[in-house]
């Protein structure tokens, strides 16, 4: 008599085994897994790390950390005068760049587009040039231009029949000085971005104006600007966002005591020696914090700011 075997109960497989058995459904994740491991290694843990250090002070140089709670900073807005010098030369430094500088870059915009102008490549390139340079380049140059022995600056203002400056010396020639590094180094950037965003103009809006008898200024003041608005926007909120990030060139100029009478100090030369100079980990990385929410501060309000005037306009 022949045995009839009766299969026993199947064992069901848990939906690990199931996602793991089917190559198609891992085979994504394994790809995308170095971009998510880089990201949590040399990004998500470092922000996590400083929320906590912003709470805590180093212990020397023994790797130790003592727990402060909100004493960093109530130091940072009370009791640290540097602070408020940096915030004033921010003040001042993003004010001087962005009106000095997005006037003159749009109407270099204006030229370097011109139809007239010959060699537009050549131009565009030598004034794009200094936004390339590194700060430290551009610091040592800013040093030179306004040395008192042999600085063009001074060399001008002889030639000119006037004294020398000791641009150095005087607190009251900081941001001065800055400002003409700056608009040398960024306005030339400026007026790239505002020559793309002229590119994007249709050429009917323009023949229609010219049509319609409209002067060259015209078309520039009533056309022309209004429609660069939102790059106008993008480089002022980048531009108030660098001006933060102020490093390398007061560093380099300025150097490490904060320019004279200690007038010079901005937030990240101010990071830097509180961090290197006096070890203390803790507040540095509280003031970092605090920089970053002036920073979002500062967007959200340029953001509502031109959000503002092209609704207004709109309405009109």
């Amino acid at each position: 008599m022949t045995s009839i075997a009766i299969p026993g109960p199947t064992k069901k497989r848990s939906s690990l085994q199931k996602f793991f058995s089917d190559q198609t459904k891992w085979t994504p994740y394994l790809f995308v897994a170095p971009f998510f491991i880089t990201f949590a290694i040399f990004t998500l843990y470092p922000m996590l790390r400083a929320v906590v250090m912003g709470f805590q002070e180093s212990l020397g140089y023994s790797g130790k950390w003592e727990w402060v709670g909100l004493a960093n900073f109530v130091e940072a807005l009370t009791n640290d005068p540097r602070m408020g010098i940096a915030l004033k030369n921010f003040i001042y430094y993003t004010a001087g760049s962005l009106a000095t500088q997005l006037p003159c870059a749009f109407f270099l915009a204006l030229l370097l587009t011109s139809p007239a102008l010959k060699g537009k490549g050549l131009w565009r390139t030598l004034f794009f040039i200094p936004s390339v340079l590194p700060g430290v380049t551009m610091g040592v140059i800013g040093g030179w231009f306004f040395s008192k022995t042999h600085g063009f600056a001074n060399a001008l203002l002889v030639s000119l029949g006037g004294p020398r400056i000791d641009w150095g010396g005087y607190a009251q020639y900081i941001i001065p000085n800055l400002l003409v590094i700056a608009f040398w180094q960024w306005m030339g950037n400026h007026a790239v971005f505002l020559i793309a965003g002229m590119s994007g103009i249709g050429d009917e809006i323009i023949e229609a104006a010219i049509v319609d008898g409209a002067s060259a200024w015209q078309r520039a003041r009533y056309i022309i600007l209004p429609l660069l608005k939102p790059v106008f926007a993008y480089i002022s909120i980048t531009a108030a966002a660098g001006s933060l990030m102020n490093f390398e060139v007061p560093y380099v100029f300025l150097g490490t005591g904060g320019g004279a009478r200690g007038k010079g100090w901005f937030f990240m030369t101010h990071i830097q020696q509180m961090a290197f100079g006096q070890f203390r980990m803790g507040y540095a990385t509280a003031i970092g914090w605090l920089v970053f929410f002036i920073a979002v501060v500062i967007t959200v309000l340029q953001l509502r700011l031109y959000e503002f005037r092209l609704g207004k306009e709109e309405a009109q």
